[in-house]
């Protein structure tokens, strides 16, 4: 006989334990500047702006639409004329800002309202036991339960009141859950300063990956969105961060509410292997290491840089009663390539090259333009199976891979940058690698179609 509970009013905190408690974890002077200024209100003679600071303030003003050059269109176009090359609203955000706080502080405010709770709503068939005259009685019933994670706003079109989601995905998938692909059927989420039922946003599942552990939401036709001061995430090319760079946490431990911590960048690419969030499947993420402190309920949440910007998605931390400040994020790189395939295809379908590259000759380097060092290598094929495209292209092991151009011509000198492009890869594009062979430069080129794909997982 099954039994309905009534539903708990409590998160159930995403993470998977693995033998090596792996964890899936579902300052100078600077500016206060614009982060975005938006259009409210219009009248046949007046528009309202609100103006968005980074430091998280808002501030609303109304402009005369006859008299905008006493609202600083004269400035503007005085700067024009002596060379300046932005819009009018980038001369205003560069224009309105003052000294004040430190990076993290400006960092954080920037990051806040790009940055999402996200709670998904579970339905598990569970056994419970109850006494008779003859013993204990084993019986089913259902439990209502809910997971708590953090999301990004990936891209906004907030006049519609339409965004994409970022998150991991397991934070809405639940390898107990009653539904037959384990997604949740009920996700919600709740924007900074707003976590409360009143302003719950529901949002569909578009599409996910177990072994790239990312999902992507959507929002559709929101009023609590139109309305609210939230921004799309700026991001960082995650390839150009450096070990000891800031690393910003902004997520919802412990279910408590967005919050921030901060730390440094302590490895900038490796790779970890752990049990998928089916609990059964080997899963090998390329992860950047951080210090910054990581909870449960963090997961799917953005990792910053002191310049406000998407360096990676939080999804795992190490927890041992000998180890402290080990957590790693999902690289933007990868994130962002996996969430544009899942919203061009439903799902991740993978460029199928047909060969295997590693890095060989790796070096430590001096980089005088970032001041820091960093990790160069060379890029080798290591092997190429038979009849695959990377056979059809001409590619042999022994190639040294310098660049591969897809839109446009990308320097490769760390393997994954190499592996990681295949994500971006379209049916219809043409691609051109370009590999040193017996000490010359030769272009290897390919013309992608439907059929080049595999489908991951």
């Amino acid at each position: 006989m099954k039994e309905t509970m009534k539903k708990s009013k409590y998160y159930l905190l995403l993470l998977l334990i693995v033998p090596c408690m792996l964890l899936f974890t579902a300052c100078s002077n600077s500016k206060v500047s614009v982060v975005s200024i938006t259009k409210i209100d219009e009248t046949e003679t007046t528009e309202t702006y609100s103006i968005l600071y980074s430091d998280g303030s808002t501030n609303n003003f109304e402009m005369d639409k006859d008299e905008k050059s006493d609202n600083g269109m004269d400035i503007y176009e005085l700067a024009i004329k002596y060379g300046y090359e932005g819009t009018f609203w980038d001369f205003m955000e560069d224009y309105l800002s003052f000294d004040s706080g430190s990076d993290v502080t400006t960092a954080v405010s920037k990051a806040l309202p790009s940055s999402v709770s996200v709670v998904s709503d579970f339905v598990a068939t569970v056994i419970g036991y109850r006494p008779t005259i003859y013993g204990l009685e084993a019986y089913t019933y259902e439990q209502e339960y809910q997971s708590a994670g953090s999301g990004v706003i990936y891209s906004l079109d907030k006049d519609n009141g339409n965004a994409y989601i970022i998150t991991n995905y397991h934070v809405v998938y639940d390898v107990n859950s009653n539904d037959d692909d384990k997604i949740s059927d009920n996700i919600t989420i709740y924007l900074y300063g707003m976590e409360n039922e009143e302003s719950a946003i529901n949002v569909d599942y578009v599409g996910g990956s177990m072994m790239y552990d990312i999902a992507v939401l959507k929002v559709e036709n929101s009023d609590i969105l139109k309305n609210s001061i939230a921004t799309s995430v700026t991001v960082a090319d995650s390839d150009d961060v450096i070990v000891g760079q800031t690393a910003i946490a902004v997520g919802n431990p412990e279910a408590l509410g967005i919050s921030a911590t901060s730390g440094v960048v302590s490895v900038d690419s490796e790779y970890i292997t752990m049990t998928a969030s089916d609990d059964e499947t080997p899963v090998t993420f390329r992860v950047m290491r951080i210090d910054t402190a990581i909870n449960g309920g963090n997961s799917g949440g953005g990792l910053f840089n002191d310049d406000g910007e998407l360096i990676g998605i939080v999804n795992a931390k190490v927890v041992k009663s000998d180890i402290d400040n080990i957590s790693y994020a999902i690289p933007s790189a990868i994130a962002t390539a996996v969430a544009d395939n899942i919203i061009d295809n439903g799902s991740v379908k993978l460029f199928d090259l047909g060969a295997s590259v590693s890095g060989t000759n790796s070096k430590a380097i001096y980089d005088g333009e970032l001041l820091a060092v960093r990790i160069s290598e060379d890029v080798s094929v290591t092997s190429v199976e038979a009849g695959s495209i990377a056979s059809k292209m001409g590619l042999s092991s022994g190639d040294i891979i310098k660049s591969i151009r897809i839109d446009e011509a990308v320097n490769v000198d760390r393997a994954y940058e190499f592996v990681d492009e295949l994500l971006d890869i379209r049916s219809g594009d043409t691609i051109a690698i370009t590999i040193l062979r017996d000490g010359e430069e030769v272009i290897k080129g390919y013309s992608v179609t439907d059929d080049d794909f595999i489908q991951v997982a």
